[in-house]
């Protein structure tokens, strides 16, 4: 009998199961849902609220350990980030479930945080995030290659509109998606500028291997239809949405 395909999952909370409670999780989240469809041998190394930084260390980890015939990786919101004030001690910036933070002399009240978080976001802006994931994404097909791994990634909250890779037209107001002009700000730069930074975003994806997608333009989050029984993370048939698009890329691409 054929060894079983090592299959490792890593991203946020999304793939963890969050929404469910731990002992509903096996029947329910996508990733087990692949696993017992294909068979698989499958770890997940999954964290809530990650980061897409951190998301990729893992993953970065998980290619290079050769433990992993296939490592996928649902990436999660642009803009989050983990700040560490010390040993063993992380803030997330997209955490609402606590209302106040402190560590040793740090105290950040509720109105201090929320405070914090939006000057943050102010500063953290997607344009920038999204070249960095693509060059997450870029490392880790290169890694993969040398440590003969296959990579998959699932596109979980990422937020990015198809004209990112579709070419400019001379009306720029009607060929750009609202994110996309969002994140060109476009009321406030000329065509100059708006084309040379859309451009620097297009030549990025020449670059990448679009190919390893599940879903580049279809987020997870957009097609949440209902929820599981703990709120706010996606619920049975959404999962179940995410498991269809999964499987049927392993297909197609013939990684089983």
């Amino acid at each position: 009998m054929p060894a079983r395909l090592k299959v490792c999952f890593n991203g946020c909370s999304i793939t963890k199961g969050e929404g469910f409670p731990v002992e509903q999780r096996d029947n329910t989240i996508y990733d087990r849902i692949v696993t017992r469809q294909f068979d698989l041998e499958a770890t997940n190394i999954s964290q809530g609220g990650s980061s897409n930084y951190t998301i990729f260390m893992r993953s970065a980890w998980a290619v290079m350990s050769g433990l992993y015939d296939v490592v996928c990786t649902q990436w999660s919101a642009l803009n989050r980030l983990w700040l560490s004030p010390g040993p063993d001690c992380v803030f997330f910036t997209n955490d609402n479930r606590q209302p106040d933070f402190h560590y040793r002399d740090i105290y950040l009240s509720n109105s201090d945080k929320q405070k914090f978080k939006d000057t943050i976001l102010l500063l953290n802006h997607d344009y920038q995030n999204i070249l960095d994931l693509l060059d997450y994404c870029g490392i880790l097909s290169t890694l993969a290659q040398h440590t003969n791994t296959q990579v998959v990634f699932i596109n979980g909250l990422v937020p990015w509109q198809s004209d990112l890779v579709q070419p400019l037209t001379t009306d720029l107001t009607n060929s750009l998606s609202d994110y996309t002009k969002s994140i060109l700000e476009f009321d406030y730069r000329s065509d100059e500028e708006i084309i040379k930074f859309a451009q620097k975003l297009q030549d990025k994806f020449k670059q990448a291997d679009i190919t390893l997608w599940v879903n580049l333009f279809d987020s997870f989050f957009k097609n949440i239809v209902d929820y599981g029984p703990e709120g706010h993370h996606p619920g049975v048939q959404s999962h179940q949405w995410m498991a269809t698009q999964l499987a049927n890329h392993i297909t197609k691409r013939k990684i089983i």
